[in-house]
């Protein structure tokens, strides 16, 4: 399990571990860019949580304070569903951990 609160993860170690990990934490703890937050934190296919599924673009932009209202607005627009797939087969992930 990752420890978010005590150590940044990059793009790829947190794409390895996405249903593992909270989205509210993520979104609290870790340096995120716009294509990640649009591509697997505000995609409903990943949102497993019912407290996932309420993550607005104002909470975005109050933990993610780098990116600004128009970044985050752009990235929304050109978002490509078939960039957001993940190298991980979620059924066989739920086998190997119980």
């Amino acid at each position: 399990m990752l420890d978010l609160y005590n150590n940044q993860y990059d793009r790829n170690i947190l794409k390895q571990h996405i249903y593992e990990i909270s989205f509210i934490d993520v979104l609290k703890t870790q340096k995120l860019d716009v294509s990640f937050i649009v591509q697997y934190i505000l995609n409903p296919k990943y949102q497993l949580c019912d407290n996932e599924k309420t993550i607005t673009n104002n909470m975005i932009l109050q933990y993610q304070t780098h990116i600004t209202e128009n970044e985050l607005n752009n990235g929304l627009i050109q978002y490509d569903s078939d960039n957001d797939s993940i190298d991980l087969n979620f059924e066989l992930y739920a086998e190997n951990n119980p």
